[in-house]
């Protein structure tokens, strides 16, 4: 039994079969084509089901190494990496961003040969600097506990090529993307045409039984045979999978949708952005108004820096942008990396309140 990263509430206990994760690691290894002798590195929790079923297990299972740290610090990752020959590294958007910042020119990464990156969105931005940087092939892995993790990959060659993508259905597993309902789980049947969002489902051998002691929450998670995964997203013509937002996460300002990535794919370029969460805020007139929580990079940046950024990108229209900028030390973060944004909204609720 894994629990879920209760970004949006409590964790649920998740059961899977020994065959799930046997299933989930014959997978893994072909897309990362594992070899007896590369020597991976563990630093994001154990208990995070893409560290252990993803990269550890698969790594065991074709006999090759694992070095263990009991935890994340990237100056220690880095030194690491220089003194076992380290092959392979898995890292949450947020671990990686964090490398970024060191001072890589002070050790010899030169053993590197793949990075695995899941467990959150990340920008396009932060992959192209990965890469140009570390001078390694990336593959993001999407998924969720209850599938084992991984439903889709994104390949080494397709990095660029499809930006902001979260590649394809990955061995025996089908995604698709269904009309949303707000009276109950989707229909499996009512899929939409490519291009238009929707909620993603899927279904596979690595799906779980059901949640520990939550028949209710399975029944619905569970719908026709399906994982209803209550993320927005949309396919395009060649199949590649685009991720959206949470369906709990989605703005909706003056009656118009906005799916917080895509916002802060954009103040991630900023060079003053360290990491941000854009949210939405209560609004007597627009319903919810589009705000940014802001870790910054460069102590000078300011919230009309970040203003006139966004006006002048061509990626975001008018009611897309931040009505708001509050900078923060830090964003809340469960123990494998994801943002915890409905503590931001209770921050929110709470200071209204004062």
């Amino acid at each position: 039994m894994m629990y879920t990263s209760g970004t949006t509430g409590r964790p649920k206990g998740v059961l899977h079969r020994h065959r799930d994760m046997i299933e989930q690691s014959m997978i893994c290894n072909a897309v990362m084509r594992i070899r007896d002798t590369d020597r991976g590195l563990v630093s994001a929790p154990m208990f995070h089901c893409a560290e252990l079923h993803c990269c550890f297990l698969p790594r065991v299972h074709a006999g090759a190494a694992n070095i263990i740290l009991h935890h994340f610090d990237p100056k220690l990752v880095l030194k690491t990496i220089e003194q076992e020959k380290i092959t392979l590294l898995f890292a949450a958007p947020t671990m990686w961003n964090m490398i970024l910042q060191e001072n890589l020119r002070a050790y010899d990464l030169s053993s590197l040969r793949l990075g695995l990156y899941g467990a959150a969105p990340m920008a396009p931005v932060l992959v192209k600097e990965c890469k140009e940087r570390l001078g390694i092939d990336l593959i993001q892995a999407y998924g969720m506990t209850e599938m084992g993790p991984a439903v889709t990959f994104l390949l080494e060659d397709e990095q660029l090529t499809k930006a902001g993508s979260a590649g394809r259905a990955c061995l025996n597993h089908e995604v698709r993307i269904v009309k949303p309902r707000e009276d109950g789980p989707s229909d499996p049947d009512d899929v939409l045409p490519p291009g238009e969002v929707g909620e993603i489902i899927m279904r596979g051998p690595c799906m779980m039984v059901g949640y520990y002691n939550r028949e209710e929450a399975t029944a619905k998670a569970m719908y026709k045979g399906w994982y209803h995964s209550g993320d927005l997203g949309y396919m395009d013509e060649e199949g590649y999978l685009y991720v959206a937002d949470r369906v709990d996460d989605m703005i909706i300002s003056g009656g118009e949708n906005v799916y917080p990535r895509e916002v802060e794919d954009v103040l991630y370029e900023h060079h003053g952005v360290l990491d941000v969460a854009v949210v939405g805020e209560p609004d007597e007139i627009w319903g919810e108004k589009v705000v940014a929580f802001v870790v910054k990079k460069d102590p000078d940046v300011t919230a009309e820096d970040l203003e006139k950024f966004c006006k002048n990108s061509d990626r975001l229209a008018p009611y897309k942008r931040p009505r708001a900028y509050y900078f923060v030390d830090a964003l809340p973060r469960n123990a494998s990396g994801k943002i915890q944004k409905f503590l931001l909204r209770e921050q929110m609720k709470n200071a209204a309140k004062s």
